[in-house]
């Protein structure tokens, strides 16, 4: 089977495509607005790979972004004497896609039987398989759950792993912004934190090496391109002078803009950003100090003096700062 593009429900699809691109093929009355950085739109369907569904899922990071995963909640199958819950779906999967490359088994606790309490609330069965670099995966409960669009007892989903191929079409303007928003660059302060910040990338637990990104610079950059709009890598030649536990403000000329930089991001801001200061209260862990700016959290002890002189420093520049209490739980 090709991967890379095949049919849901009749409709065709290809990786690639954006939710706005699904707009025009699927009904578009269930769709995610939050406010999350990622989008969910969750569509009726009849089902995929010869498995009856009630619905298909598409997952990504943004409208314009292409989706990254797609899942579909199975109809509960009968099975025949002696069979376990997961057999009719693995006879089904097995045909078309072989052996698994992993299987993980969690069973019931004792005590605990199918469809019985809170079981459905549980993945018993779970195995994968990988294509290249699409990975199929089947998540069958300890029972059936009732969802918006009828009863399901499985999750079928597939999900797409090569994020610079992804971010193909984006990465050439985000190298070009990267480039000319430190251009011009006037130092207004720097601040000495008492925690290392740390650098933004996304770890994926489904591969061998869930934190690739952070060794790969060019993998990072395909998921800043994807996964935020306002975040970039600090220039090399500015990351080589600062600590990891710097942090500095900046002017930049061309844009009109101030810089925030650590020594692996830095974003842009003005008045019209949100700007959050944060006291963490202690409660399960030990509270701290929080800023965020844009897309970037900076995170030091409590009653931080460092990011107290921050804030001062902003609204010394008529910059509003809001200021916020949470527990640290």
């Amino acid at each position: 089977m090709n991967w890379k593009e095949f049919k849901i429900d009749n409709k065709p699809f290809k990786w690639g495509q954006t939710f706005n691109d699904l707009f025009d093929l699927f009904e578009g009355d269930n769709l995610n607005k939050t406010t999350s950085s990622w989008k969910l739109h969750k569509v009726k369907s009849e089902g995929f790979l010869g498995l009856e569904a009630i619905s298909c899922e598409f997952y990504g990071p943004a409208y314009d972004k292409p989706i990254s995963s797609i899942s579909f909640e199975l109809k509960p199958i009968q099975t025949r004497w002696l069979q376990k819950p997961h057999s009719p779906y693995m006879d089904q999967l097995e045909s078309i896609l072989g052996t698994p490359d992993g299987i993980h088994e969690n069973p019931l606790p004792k005590g605990k039987k199918y469809n019985e309490g809170y079981s459905s609330s549980y993945v018993t069965y779970a195995p994968h398989w990988w294509f290249g670099d699409f990975r199929i995966g089947l998540s069958v409960y300890g029972g059936i759950r009732n969802e918006e669009y009828g009863k399901t007892a499985a999750l079928l989903y597939i999900g797409w792993y090569n994020e610079i191929e992804m971010a193909k079409p984006y990465l050439s303007a985000f190298y070009k912004k990267e480039t000319e928003f430190t251009k011009g660059l006037t130092v207004i302060a720097n601040f000495e934190l008492e925690y290392s910040q740390t650098k933004t990338f996304r770890r994926h637990y489904e591969l061998a090496d869930a934190s690739k990104a952070d060794k790969d610079e060019d993998i990072r950059a395909a998921q800043l391109a994807l996964y935020h709009t306002n975040l970039f890598r600090t220039p090399k030649a500015l990351s080589n002078e600062m600590r990891p536990k710097q942090v500095s403000l900046m002017y930049s000329d061309p844009t009109k803009k101030y810089v925030l930089a650590t020594k692996f991001d830095f974003t842009l801001f003005d008045n019209a950003s949100s700007i959050e200061f944060i006291k963490v209260l202690p409660a399960r862990g030990s509270g701290g100090t929080e800023f965020r700016i844009g897309e970037i959290t900076l995170k030091d002890q409590p009653n931080s003096q460092a990011l107290a002189y921050l804030k001062t420093k902003l609204e010394t520049l008529e910059l509003p700062v809001k200021l916020l209490e949470y527990q640290d739980d």
